[in-house]
């Protein structure tokens, strides 16, 4: 592996989670603060989910005419001068908060054309064999970021304003499109061959049928999706309730819950980092180990009335969560050639918004309709199903290795 891209792309990624997660914060504590609206508040998320949204079924179009590269360095650097554009004339866009939500909508609408790039990004720089090393670094330090952005940004909203804030997020931002454009320089692009006239609905659905026809992705993306519907025990809301109604505590143990959580996918990562080796010779069982792990501590936790046992199960969750996330991402990028990773990216993109989005209300109508304990049983049960049906790619593998040796 060359580490100039390699180093270059882990500085455009940090960049990149950092700088979301502080204009996050500074853009949702604003608002709030200028209308003590929590319905107002939950726009911004609201309008983030639905433009990229929109923008996932367009993304494949922007492909069809425009080279890899060039799409990942415009998209952000597109993002970079609006947030740019955002700081400058701050003052003059949030005294008017349609104009604000406006621009939110338009930035996130770039955010979810860009998205897809940036995840394709990986097997273009490394090879096959490390797919499993780069990842688990990736995933340890955005989550690292993501805590240290969350823990800081409100404090430093409060202690400075919004608009220095801001300036982090813009200069973030710049740094991340220098890095791509360093990054970009060594991917490997196979010569452009003119693509045949077609529809633009057959663009747009170019993505599913790669998620249909090839088994791997299929089963991963079913595999996710379920995991997508479990993932929502974990929201905020029912997390306060759990706190409350099964451990009998105060408020603060919502943040000890989250903390412990997070501090559990740090260790992860460092324990997928050290096992890469082993975790790239199998995949498909460490996918299998990860989720039924994470089934059971979710199970336990679920049953438990112990505070600091529930911590403890919300430490031992971050493990098995980074294993089976990274080796289903591992086992999605390796089954399918790299310049049609973000149309399918784009198409799972789609699906796991729609999921997530029913899932919490799922979720919801559980906790009010039975207790919170049951969300938290289902939960555990789904992810069993995942786990289950990843062996099913054992199959699927051994069914493919059958077909090659067979004679003509």
């Amino acid at each position: 592996m060359k580490r100039t891209p390699f180093i270059s792309f882990w500085i455009a990624e940090t960049s990149i989670s950092l700088a979301d997660v502080v204009y996050i914060m500074a853009v949702t504590t604003f608002i709030y603060q200028k209308t003590g609206s929590a319905l107002i508040s939950s726009l911004f998320p609201l309008f983030q989910a639905v433009s990229r949204l929109s923008a996932g079924f367009t993304s494949p179009l922007l492909l069809n005419k425009f080279k890899f590269s060039k799409l990942l360095i415009s998209l952000q650097g597109i993002k970079a001068l609006l947030l740019t554009l955002f700081l400058i004339g701050f003052g003059s866009i949030a005294s008017h908060i349609i104009w604000l939500l406006a621009f939110i909508l338009i930035i996130s609408f770039i955010e979810g054309w860009g998205s897809p790039f940036l995840s394709s990004v990986v097997p273009k720089i490394v090879l096959r064999e490390e797919l499993v090393k780069v990842n688990s670094s990736l995933a340890l330090t955005n989550q690292s970021v993501q805590i240290a952005g969350y823990t800081f940004t409100g404090y430093a909203v409060i202690k400075w304003g919004h608009s220095p804030v801001l300036i982090v997020t813009a200069a973030l931002m710049w740094l991340a499109v220098i890095c791509l454009i360093i990054c970009s320089r060594y991917f490997y692009e196979k010569e452009e061959v003119k693509p045949l006239p077609s529809t633009k609905w057959a663009l747009m659905k170019e993505g599913w049928i790669y998620l249909w026809k090839i088994p791997t992705l299929r089963m991963v993306t079913v595999m996710d999706a379920i995991e997508g519907v479990a993932g929502s025990i974990w929201i905020g809301a029912l997390t306060l309730i759990y706190v409350k109604e099964v451990l009998h505590r105060g408020e603060q143990w919502w943040g000890f819950i989250n903390a412990s959580y997070y501090a559990g996918t740090i260790l992860g990562g460092i324990c997928t980092l050290w096992l890469a080796k082993r975790i790239q010779k199998h995949l498909i069982l460490s996918m299998a180990a990860g989720s039924f792990l994470f089934s059971l501590f979710t199970l336990l936790y679920g049953l438990t009335s112990v505070p600091f046992f529930a911590l403890l199960l919300c430490v031992a969750m971050g493990p098995a969560y980074q294993l089976r996330d990274v080796a289903q991402q591992t086992a999605f990028q390796t089954n399918i050639e790299s310049e049609h990773l973000p149309k399918v990216y784009a198409s799972k993109g789609i699906l796991m918004s729609i999921i997530t989005s029913l899932s919490i209300f799922l979720m919801g109508f559980v906790a009010d309709a039975i207790n919170i304990r049951a969300v938290y049983i289902l939960g555990a049960a789904l992810i069993m199903v995942s786990a289950v049906l990843s062996f099913s790619l054992l199959q699927a593998k051994k069914k493919e290795v059958a077909d090659l040796s067979s004679p003509l």
